[in-house]
């Protein structure tokens, strides 16, 4: 029996760690969180309320929670007392073997619980967890008691792993298991000429606005161009502001946030893939986003930055076209000439699908956690239609 430990469990852009239940251990998993909101979609015993209770109760619950695991970070090793008894009990009621921990930081609080339950604790680390919180002092040090500790930490990039490298994870308890995407979800696109598709966070390391500036730059050249943007953020209004300063309001759409069904819809149409990723100022860097393994097996050429774990992905030249951080003007060209020869953008996009088949699965996923985890291996197929449940 495995445990999988996470702050929330319906949280619009983590669909990974709701992949992680679904098809890590079916029926052998029991869940810990603090907010038990969409906890019960998956029909697995669940322990919540941990940490808690709060002491910022009357602010916005996701605010307060987040606030509360800020504050516990400050003033103890771990969770408290209390809620490390619970947690032992409810391991051991359920004879659990191992803990997968979303996140270094929730790994940390809860390192102390795993061990004396006798349980396998092993923390996934994911994006400003493994590249903002090792800035602070106070953190790098509760890192390197975690990671003397925990049996494994999970990465999802080489470039995340090589960056906790750096701050004292040693290298034999490292994995790297990118997240991986159902292929049964997406095929080819039809790519309509003209479309270009960004879909993530409207947030700083993301940087919506420097792929609708890219845009920008080449919509003259091609009049039948438009761009769509799937997500929604603290961005927003200034990408609303920069789209009506390039008089583009008829040529750059905002959906907002959709459901993963709706993005899977605008892959099926689009023609070209885009992403600035950037590292943020206060350190903030991307893994691997799934939306870029998303396009990729929709047989969509990417066109994204030298960003953290995306090279892994993206092979440049071959599956999209790759720049640097910031580099606007490389970025539209390399859109332009994508759009000037769409055969060209149409064999990167085919050759990309091969290669998320061949390594970017979620049954890739599954397997490598399983191996890291010392889990006994599957055969069975994955179960989509229990995938489908958001």
């Amino acid at each position: 029996m495995i445990a999988v430990v996470s702050q929330f469990f319906n949280t619009p852009s983590e669909t990974f760690i709701r992949d992680h239940v679904r098809y890590l251990s079916p029926g052998k998993t029991v869940l810990i969180c603090q907010n038990p909101g969409g906890a019960d979609q998956f029909g697995y015993p669940v322990l919540s309320g941990i940490p808690g209770p709060s002491p910022f109760g009357r602010l916005p619950s996701r605010i307060a929670s987040r606030a509360h695991l800020a504050w516990l970070a400050y003033v103890r090793e771990g969770i408290c007392r209390s809620d490390e008894d619970r947690v032992v009990e409810f391991f051991k009621a359920h004879n659990v073997d191992a803990a997968l921990v979303e996140y270094l930081t929730i790994g940390a609080l809860f390192a102390r619980a795993c061990r004396r339950a006798g349980v396998r604790l092993y923390a996934h680390a994911h994006g400003a967890d493994s590249t903002v919180m090792p800035r602070k002092h106070l953190w790098r040090r509760r890192y390197r008691h975690l990671f003397a500790s925990a049996d494994g930490i999970i990465t999802p990039s080489r470039f995340i792993a090589d960056r906790l490298m750096q701050i004292g994870c040693p290298h034999e308890k490292l994995h790297v298991s990118p997240c991986g995407i159902l292929p049964e979800r997406f095929t080819a696109s039809k790519r309509e000429s003209g479309r270009l598709l960004v879909v993530g966070r409207f947030v700083e390391k993301k940087s919506p606005h420097l792929a609708i500036e890219a845009f920008a730059r080449i919509a003259s050249r091609f009049p039948g161009a438009r761009l769509d943007l799937v997500g929604d953020g603290p961005l927003m209004a200034q990408c609303k502001a920069l789209v009506r300063q390039q008089n583009l309001s008829d040529r750059v759409i905002f959906h907002g946030y959709r459901s993963s069904e709706f993005v899977q819809g605008m892959m099926q149409n689009a023609a070209i893939f885009v992403q600035h990723s950037v590292t943020a100022r206060n350190g903030d860097m991307e893994g691997l986003p799934v939306s870029i393994l998303e396009a990729m097996a929709s047989a969509l050429p990417v066109v994204a930055t030298r960003h953290s774990g995306i090279p892994e992905a993206v092979v440049d030249g071959e599956t999209g076209i790759l720049v640097e951080e910031h580099d606007i003007e490389s970025m539209a060209e390399a859109i332009a000439g994508l759009l000037a020869e769409p055969h060209r953008a149409a064999k990167m996009g085919d050759v990309g699908r091969q290669r998320v088949l061949d390594h970017f699965t979620q049954r890739h996923t599954r397997d490598r956690l399983r191996h890291a985890m010392v889990l006994p291996a599957m055969a069975e197929p994955l179960d989509l239609a229990e995938g489908q449940v958001q």
